[in-house]
């Protein structure tokens, strides 16, 4: 594999070097094109000028000119136009990290190209999408945009978009931890961009190729790999990439064992940090991170410390700018909030009016039955039909005003559910980002059981968001898919693990479904951890079912699993202390005491609903919960169409 590996990029690099591009002043070019066009002619070199910015990380610059292309294509009413420039801000925001934002871009544009009928640039957009929500942990999502984008690639085979789709795969393969089957997908992706001479995209493409090389411990092919990408930079005068191959080269070099070349290397980055002015302290991080490893690697351990230090220093600017974001995000969650305040107010000022055209709509009825006793009066009855038929005019007017208003209320309120979600997606991103730097074990599990919990919460707006009904939760679709996230998070194959999810196709309050759904998440999690270790054919079954008959009313919950039993690790991986029932005859129950915090949680949210819960060994661990009618009087409600 490592001689077809060689060859490959041998023959590319040979290849290659004979194609590159002439050097194209685009300032200059740039300038003489615009000052001869009409603002309209200058969409087109527009585009160009700032696909060469975004290229060469001057992001500030390509931002005010987007957003000036932007609106002069608005007004102009050149819908292609406006979706492209929404496609390159999305673009812009997504290489700086403002995934939120650079969803609504990419969404905008999306919907434009689906209205025309541009298939080529729909796949671009799903990509696009594809990517973000990666970054979000949002496996819905990623999967309805994929799906999307396989479609238009079977029907439409657009031979530009398929090194994107080859890069979505080899995505999908490293988050897999398959590295080979990542690597060959890349080398795929490669080889199409070099065939149609993109050489902008082949190299950034073989950029991340060196650095997949670099994750699986082959020094030698990256280190060939970076070489060949410094050379086109310096050959095209593209000192962002050069910037980029600087970064890179320090790590292969330092496990080849050419400490004086990596430090070369690094501290030539370090000299043209600014070319990426946006990303300055993400950069100096790492490349004071690969330093550090240098001078340990020679002996020189006070050197060490002082770039550990330094490192150290950048990655706390780094995490001061994400901390900045978050405040951001706060404050527009908070302008949303006195948003919908406004809109509440607006209802009930529809509400009045309403009330006051019935008053209306009743006076004028009664008023056409003391003329309808007048018959004699023909011209009086002539001008009370003519105001009748005003006044219907205008109930009728106020009434699809009214309609609208309501419509309004109801999409914002989707959209208040779709950026609640997309916020905790961020949380969750954050926590996960959390853990990968944590080194204690007991704390990375912490950080990650409060990621899941966030997750479960998020899953509650994402099913409200989802759906025409505001008010109550679809629990069937929301325990499916809460089920099905765990026994994928958790490494189990689909197709070996039997998996029984029996749920009644019910609507639930939200007071009632997301305490719920967190007793869920623990008792699940609990049972993916440690049910399965020594189980070679597992076995998972989740019934929910509302109970009509007898005595009592509720909501039955059942978690049952084919583990050794409560002899097993209690929740949270602490041993489970049991309490049993002093009655001979009754059934062994099981009560958690005091002890972690998914136990703790459990209980706290068990009381919260005003119900029991019970655990007892079953051929395997039976968790039961059941909550009776008084505490969510009016929670259940049967499905809907």
């Amino acid at each position: 594999m490592r001689t077809g590996l060689f060859l490959f990029l041998l023959s590319l690099c040979i290849s290659s070097r004979a194609q590159t591009l002439p050097l194209i002043d685009y300032d200059s070019l740039f300038q003489r094109r615009m000052a001869v066009l009409s603002p309209v002619q200058r969409l087109v070199w527009a585009e160009k000028y700032a696909v060469f910015l975004i290229e060469h990380s001057r992001f500030g610059e390509a931002r005010t000119l987007l957003q000036a292309s932007l609106k002069v294509a608005q007004q102009a009413h050149l819908t292609a136009w406006t979706a492209r420039f929404y496609e390159l801000s999305g673009s812009v925001e997504e290489t700086n990290g403002n995934l939120v934002r650079s969803v609504d871009f990419f969404l905008q544009a999306l919907a434009i190209y689906q209205a025309t009928y541009a298939f080529e640039q729909q796949q671009k957009l799903c990509v696009h999408l594809i990517s973000v929500f990666t970054s979000f942990q949002d496996l819905a999502k990623r999967q309805v945009y994929s799906r999307q984008a396989a479609t238009l690639q079977r029907e439409y085979r657009q031979l530009s978009i398929l090194p994107f789709m080859y890069a979505d795969k080899a995505d999908d393969f490293v988050i897999a931890g398959k590295l080979d089957s990542a690597l060959a997908y890349g080398r795929k992706a490669m080889t199409i961009l070099w065939v149609t001479r993109k050489w902008q995209q082949f190299y950034g493409y073989l950029d991340g190729y060196g650095v997949l090389s670099t994750d699986g411990g082959m020094y030698r092919e990256a280190e060939k790999t970076f070489r060949q990408c410094l050379t086109y930079s310096l050959q095209q005068g593209d000192q962002r990439r050069e910037l980029y191959a600087y970064i890179h080269l320090p790590e292969p070099l330092l496990h080849l064992g050419q400490l004086g070349e990596a430090e070369h290397y690094a501290k030539l980055a370090l000299s043209r940090i600014e070319l990426d002015p946006e990303r300055q302290d993400e950069h100096r991080t790492q490349v004071y991170e690969s330093l550090t490893h240098i001078a340990e690697a020679g002996g020189q351990f006070k050197q060490a410390l002082a770039y550990e230090r330094l490192s150290n220093q950048y990655r706390n600017a780094v995490r001061s700018v994400e901390k900045n974001r978050q405040i951001a995000e706060v404050e527009a969650r908070y302008q949303t909030a006195q948003k919908q305040t406004r809109i509440n107010q607006l209802s009930i000022d529809n509400q009045r009016q309403l009330t006051q055209i019935s008053w209306q709509a009743a006076g004028l009825i009664a008023l056409i039955a003391l003329l309808a006793l007048a018959l004699w009066q023909y011209r009086v009855i002539r001008q009370a039909n003519a105001r009748l038929r005003a006044s219907s005019q205008l109930v009728s007017e106020n009434n699809r005003q009214i309609s609208q208003q309501s419509d309004r209320l109801g999409v914002l309120m989707q959209e208040l559910h779709h950026r609640v979600k997309n916020n905790l997606a961020i949380v969750s991103s954050l926590m996960r980002m959390q853990s990968r730097r944590l080194d204690d074990p007991r704390a990375v599990q912490a950080v990650q059981d409060g990621q899941r919990r966030v997750e479960a919460i998020s899953l509650i707006h994402q099913q409200f968001y989802q759906t025409e009904n505001l008010a109550d939760v679809p629990i069937k679709a929301y325990v499916t898919e809460l089920t099905e996230n765990l026994l994928l998070g958790y490494g189990f194959d689909p197709d070996t693990f039997d998996c029984q999810v029996e749920v009644a196709d019910i609507h639930l309050d939200v007071d009632v479904a997301v305490p719920l759904g967190l007793v869920l998440n623990e008792v699940l999690t609990n049972a993916f951890k440690y049910a399965y270790t020594n189980v070679a054919k597992p076995k998972l079954n989740v019934r929910l079912q509302p109970v009509t008959d007898g005595p009592a009313t509720g909501l039955l919950v059942e978690v049952q699993d084919n583990g050794p039993g409560l002899d097993g690790p209690g929740l949270d991986g602490t041993d489970a202390r049991l309490e049993r029932s002093a009655d001979a005859g009754a059934s062994p129950t099981v009560s958690w005491r005091k002890g972690s915090f998914g136990q703790r949680l459990i209980r706290e949210l068990t009381g919260q609903l005003g119900g029991e819960m019970s655990l007892t060994t079953r051929n395997g661990t039976y968790f039961r919960l059941w909550i009776p009618t008084p505490a969510g009087t009016g929670a259940a409600n049967p499905g809907r169409d």
